[in-house]
């Protein structure tokens, strides 16, 4: 593949001049800037290490599927150049990182995995990218996802198959899989994903990795999707992927905050947690729940936490989770997930769903035909949705009355063998032994994210195969910091990750 737009490379292909790698390509950004400071490493370095594990990981891994090297070390070259000079950009100055395919890079094609989009080349930066660069970060490229964001792997025929750096055979989840396995991997410091779906949660889950699903209208969206994108469009958020839970709050900080136009008169100052020791938390456990059942393996790292955070002196509040009808809510979030996403639909697309959707029961709650639903409904039928969001958002402030934190799943097993069969509503999962939708876990994406909730995902454990699993830390409305400190906190505690074998 050549390129044609402003130096970038397919995967690879890389400047043929660059320093040599030292090792910091597990380092998290508060240990690199912190080096960066006493000058015991500089950012050309930085760069260097994270090139050298692409070149060596990225062919089998498939994480990175649009660079440009030689931009990331001129880049470099000038924040070292500043930071001799005594100035610092901001938060992230001089670290490296890489973005999601479907946020927008001035000169570089934005598809969302659709070759139909491949010439669709972005005039501008997305909103997102542009104050990473502000604080000093450095782009090395783009990582992968699924043809329009829709699945739990990361594949489409543009850039082909990401793989699980734990376990190449096995997905490293999805839309932001290659964020997720470059992080992993050590090909960039930090990606910044999105999450309508559990988009950020599962990849980080499924790799080993800490990820946080901002608040809704925290972190602007324009220049993300097609054509473009909306500034806050529904239920869909921004939000990081490191390998550390300061790491995730660092990124936060640079991308949150209102629009330019809103800068006038708005402000966000998010809450601070101040819990200094885990058992000064109150936390709801809720390692399963019956509308979506989750694999015994995953259940038993979730309660073996509990039961280690009951040791530690903290109050811990089994099988608590917010009054409401689950099937209800897991209803209505697909009616609305898939309206929200009903604009990458083509012509012919939304026609069939047109008429599936006439097809479909009333009583069918099968994520299989509410999809259609969902894509095709009517204005005024979405509408009528609201006041039962709003039901359940009240429902989940009570229980934040109750405690600090819920701790849940992300998903109902840890990652799973590649399948590129089909559509993803026509795949199971085995679940203790028996086959299950592989869209019913979208239960652990909506029962929280419906709501606008933040939620941060930290590792929790391994399977007996050595599979990574994270527990979802989910927090009030606005309290990002909070999920995020309590992430924190585990990391202390030895909930941390660990590099792929």
């Amino acid at each position: 593949m050549t390129s044609s737009w402003s130096g970038a490379h397919a995967p690879g292909m890389a400047s043929e001049s660059t320093p040599s790698a030292v090792p910091w390509h597990y380092a998290t950004i508060s240990a690199a800037q912190q080096a960066l400071k006493r000058r015991e490493t500089t950012s050309m370095d930085l760069v260097a290490a994270c090139e050298a594990v692409w070149r060596q990981s990225n062919p089998h891994l498939n994480a990175v599927v649009l660079s440009d090297f030689d931009r990331a070390y001129d880049a470099a070259q000038a924040r070292d150049a500043e930071l001799r000079a005594g100035k610092i950009r901001g938060p992230l100055h001089g670290v490296p990182f890489t973005i999601k395919e479907s946020f927008d890079v001035k000169d570089w094609p934005t598809t969302v995995g659709d070759p139909a989009f491949a010439g669709n080349i972005a005039a501008r930066h997305a909103s997102v990218v542009q104050r990473l660069m502000d604080a000093g970060a450095i782009l090395l490229g783009k990582t992968n996802v699924p043809i329009w964001l829709r699945d739990w792997q990361s594949y489409n025929d543009v850039y082909g198959t990401t793989r699980n750096p734990h376990d190449t055979s096995r997905t490293p989840g999805g839309s932001s899989g290659g964020s997720a396995a470059a992080v992993c991997s050590g090909m960039a410091f930090f990606d910044v994903g999105s999450d309508i779906g559990s988009s950020v949660r599962n990849p980080a889950h499924y790799c080993g990795i800490f990820s946080h699903k901002s608040t809704h209208g925290l972190v602007p969206l324009d220049g993300h999707g097609l054509p473009g994108g909306t500034t806050y469009p529904d239920i869909n958020v921004a939000g990081p992927l490191a390998r550390s839970a300061d790491d995730l709050e660092r990124v936060l900080l640079a991308i949150a905050g209102p629009t330019a136009e809103a800068a006038c008169a708005v402000r966000f100052e998010l809450p601070r947690c101040p819990a200094s020791e885990l058992r000064q938390i109150r936390f709801g456990m809720l390692p399963n729940h019956p509308i979506a059942e989750v694999d015994a393996q995953v259940e038993q790292c979730l309660v073996a936490l509990g039961q280690d955070l009951e040791r530690r002196g903290a109050t811990v509040v089994w099988n608590a989770c917010p009054s409401l009808d689950a099937a209800e809510l897991l209803r209505v979030y697909t009616l609305m997930l898939r309206a929200a996403t009903s604009g990458y639909l083509g012509d012919d697309a939304f026609a069939s769903a047109i008429s599936a959707a006439a097809e479909v029961p009333a009583d069918d709650m099968r994520y299989a035909s509410l999809q259609y639903v969902g894509a095709v409904m009517r204005h005024r039928d979405w509408l009528k949705l609201q006041p039962l969001r709003e039901r359940f958002a009240a429902a989940w402030r009570a229980l934040f009355e109750e405690v600090d934190v819920l701790l849940c799943p992300v998903a109902a097993t840890p990652a799973f063998a590649l399948n590129e069969q089909g559509a993803p509503w026509q795949r199971t999962l085995n679940v203790n032994g028996r086959a299950q939708p592989l869209t019913t876990q979208i239960f652990w994406a909506g029962h929280s994210g419906l709501c606008g909730l933040p939620s941060s995902v930290a590792p929790a454990g391994r399977t007996a195969d050595g599979l990574p699993v994270g527990v979802q830390i989910v927090a009030p409305l606005y309290h990002d910091l909070r999920s995020i400190h309590v992430a924190r906190l585990l990391e202390a505690a030895g909930y941390a990750f660990v590099p792929p074998a």
